[in-house]
Order: structure tokens, then sequence, then C-alpha cells
């Protein structure tokens, strides 16, 4: 009998075959790692697409409107600041920081939000 290989925390360790097989996902990213500051963002954000996944699915059950809306208001702000933080380190270094299309879509619906409640001034 062939005993499985664990990992470091105790759990089954997975095999190349699960991440080539994961890799074909078309949800998913595959991140080349250069810095051990890219394995902690990976790890962050493999965590988050979890916990806001979850986060999604307890609105309306056990999560109210008003509180689901100021978690992922300031969930959008911290992210935001790291593109437009990445961007000012890109200048640095003179690399062309290209912002995602997912943050220029959201960014734009925010504004554009922003912009619809302002209050309206008479001339």
């Amino acid at each position: 009998m062939t005993e499985k290989k664990k990992g470091g925390d105790g759990r089954q360790a997975r095999g190349k075959e699960f991440f080539v097989e994961m890799a074909k996902n078309p949800r998913s990213r595959v991140i080349l790692a250069n810095t051990s500051d890219t394995y902690m963002m990976a790890d962050i954000t493999r965590q988050s697409d979890i916990i806001i996944s979850r986060f999604r699915d307890e609105l309306m059950r056990s999560v109210n409107v008003d509180e689901f809306t100021g978690f992922m208001d300031k969930y959008y702000d911290i992210i935001f600041s790291l593109e437009d933080h990445l961007k000012d380190i890109g200048e640095i270094v003179g690399i062309e920081y290209r912002m995602s299309r997912t943050y220029k879509s959201v960014k734009k619906n925010r504004d554009q939000d922003a912009q619809d409640s302002l209050p309206q001034t008479s001339q």
C-alpha cells in the first residue's frame, strides 16, 4: 500500500496533474511569481475569492445590503489604491502599468454612481 504524501499543513499534497487541470479552467489565472511579494498577493487573492464569493452568497440571508455595500466599498477602495500605487512604482522604474479591464469597468461604474448621487444645482 502506498502512503499519500502530505503537505506542510497536513493536507494531502496535490500533484502536478491537479494544477494542470485547474489551469484548463476558463476562469483560472496562472501567475508566474517572480518575488515573494507575488506569492503573498496570490495567497491573498485566492482567499479573497473564497471569502467574497461566500459573502455575496450570504447577501440578504445573513448580511444586509448596507453592511454588504460598506464592506465591498472598502474592499474596492483597497484594490484601487493598490492599482494606483503600482502605477506610481511603475513610473519610477520605467514600466507602464496597465490597469485591468475590470478595474476600469468598476471604477467607471463607481464614478458614475458618485456623479448620479451628487445634488443637482439650479442654474
